[in-house]
């Protein structure tokens, strides 16, 4: 929240269903979801600043934005692909244990994956591929 000056107000209060958060340009409000876990928190206070700092949309891009949004929070958050791996093997496959090892949603971790690039991608297949192997040998 720092980087987007004083200008620029964050709020909590309980929010409906599914919504963690949402920023109004207009207002230059962050609002959050009072009653969230500590990873969901530290995703949602990412996402919101990421909007606000990327800045207004058209209503006719908001699932592209979202998109590159959430790949942006998810390489911010999860930079390692040695540490995602770790995370991994570690919890065989566990998702939401990695991801909360990782101090991150599943969500958020899940998007990190989808946009490896392409070393990350040869370096996840290799060390996936070795972690089998080794539980093979158990």
């Amino acid at each position: 929240m720092r980087e987007l000056g004083p200008s620029w107000k964050l709020r909590w209060l309980p929010l409906d269903g599914d919504t963690y958060g949402y920023t109004c340009h207009d207002t230059r409000t962050i609002t959050l979801h009072a009653d969230m876990s500590f990873e969901e928190r530290r995703c949602t206070v990412a996402h919101e600043v990421e909007h606000a700092r990327r800045g207004p949309t058209s209503l006719c891009s908001d699932m592209a934005e979202e998109l590159e949004v959430d790949r942006a929070v998810a390489r911010l958050l999860v930079p390692s692909i040695r540490a995602l791996c770790d995370a991994l093997i570690w919890y065989r496959g566990d998702y939401e244990r990695a991801a909360e090892e990782l101090w991150v949603d599943p969500i958020i971790l899940e998007v990190r994956l989808s946009a490896l690039t392409t070393s990350e991608a040869g370096y996840y297949q290799a060390r996936m591929a070795d972690a089998i192997l080794m539980l093979g040998d158990e």
